[in-house]
């Protein structure tokens, strides 16, 4: 049976799996950002709260549901995903024989239907990027190269998103927890991606110590060059050479850099604080600029 017909701006409420098995047809998003659950024994995954503004108990069975290996929902998941019989299934099933019928299997085969939908979905040209934690981080990592190929991996990135060292209690004996990562994969070698550049610091751009009427510049080694190139430069007077130098300088000026191209250490967005407009009241929400970083890339 195929998908349902949807408008765009379409807002779902409900499982994703029958979401996306219902409405979404192959190979039709461009980008997916994916921040589920965390698994990490938190009663943090009641989204929105009832009209009377209590927590909602149906949300909290639910999520209870999801962290417990029970026999009316993960049993016959499991058993469909072992089902087919490729790598993924045995990686599966080894990891229940292994590791028991337990909180973190149950949410391992959760998860795996999800991602196999996802990748479903997912354009040959798109992008997917997973928000998860320490907790089960290496299991899904593990999970997504099999779905994805282990060559489609891009990018674990490095979200610090606070530098709180917290309470005595909370750091006792470890170190403070202020990162989360992001998994990022592609589908194929035809990916989108745009690099994303930030600014020089003022120490940096403190080396541009002359000016003239261009703007401000350094001189800088030149050790790599097509005659095509050096021949520009000299015309528009920007070569100089040493008496013994074996490369030339030139005219490096501060308006032709780029910035500083992003790395995968994110330390320059903050969780959000308790008292930010945009906080709508739960406590995973995300900042608006950790997805507009992802949108725009």
């Amino acid at each position: 049976m195929g998908q349902r017909v949807i408008n765009k701006n379409t807002l779902f409420y409900g499982d994703n799996l029958d979401i996306l098995r219902e409405y979404i047809a192959d190979e039709s998003v461009d980008l997916i950002y994916l921040d589920p659950p965390f698994n990490s024994n938190r009663n943090y995954n009641v989204l929105y709260k009832d009209e009377s503004g209590q927590e909602s108990e149906a949300q909290i069975v639910a999520f209870e549901d999801t962290w417990h290996w029970n026999r009316q929902t993960t049993e016959p998941e499991f058993r469909e995903l072992v089902r087919q019989g490729d790598e993924l299934a045995r990686l599966l099933d080894t990891l229940v024989d292994v590791m028991g019928r337990n909180q973190m299997t149950a949410y391992l085969v959760m998860m795996t239907s999800r991602l196999q939908e996802l990748h479903r979905i997912l354009k040959p040209t798109g992008s997917f990027y997973l928000h998860c934690d320490p907790t089960a981080s290496h299991y899904l990592k593990i999970i997504l190269d099999m779905i994805f190929g282990a060559g489609n991996f891009k990018n674990e990135i490095v979200w610090i998103r606070s530098t709180d060292t917290g309470s005595s209690k909370s750091i006792s004996k470890k170190y403070p927890a202020n990162t989360d990562s992001i998994l990022y994969y592609v589908k194929s070698k035809n990916f989108t991606f745009n690099a994303i550049y930030q600014d020089y610091s003022e120490k940096y751009l403190g080396r541009f110590k002359y000016q003239d009427k261009l703007g401000r510049y350094r001189w800088q080694c030149l050790k790599t060059y097509s005659d095509e190139r050096l021949k520009k430069l000299e015309e528009e007077n920007r070569i100089k050479w040493g008496k013994r130098a074996k490369y030339p300088e030139y005219k490096q000026y501060v308006w032709e850099l780029k910035g500083v191209l992003l790395s995968n250490a994110w330390t320059d967005i903050n969780q959000i604080n308790p008292f930010a407009k945009e906080r709508l009241g739960y406590p995973t929400q995300k900042p608006v600029a950790l997805l507009e970083r992802i949108i725009e890339s």
